[in-house]
């Protein structure tokens, strides 16, 4: 396929994932409703992703920002890649209540940060009973 080629059905795969987007349907429903291959559109969307990506790693980005008198001015952005520490599969939180109510089979656990409006409807809903 020739770069011509390439790119005016690139366009075209770009309206449709478009108007897939826009339709709040899922992806599979969508191109079932409207006759498109799934293949073929799960296909184009990974192509499409890729040129993106790659286009966003070979030139920087454009921002508007305004200034004090405000008119804008435009600038380049610079991303760095932040790494997070590691975290195991056992660190996982564990909740340790600060009050435990329990009425009937109702076992309320509550931590000290809940708010006091939080605090005064769980009240108003036990008093309730």
């Amino acid at each position: 396929m020739d770069k011509i080629t390439h790119q005016v059905r690139a366009e075209r795969w770009a309206r449709i994932l478009n108007e897939c987007m826009i339709s709040g349907m899922s992806k599979t429903a969508w191109c079932r409703a409207n006759g498109i291959s799934e293949k073929q559109f799960f296909y184009w969307q990974r192509i499409l992703r890729r040129e993106a990506y790659k286009a966003s790693q070979n030139s920087p980005l454009p921002v508007v920002a305004e200034t004090e008198s405000l008119s804008a001015v435009q600038r380049t952005v610079s991303f760095a890649e932040i790494k997070l520490p590691a975290v195991s599969p056992d660190a996982s939180p564990v909740f340790r209540p600060d009050l435990v109510i329990r009425k009937g089979d109702l076992v309320l656990e509550i931590s000290n940060s809940a708010s006091s409006e939080l605090l005064s409807r769980v009240g108003g809903i036990l008093h309730a009973e």
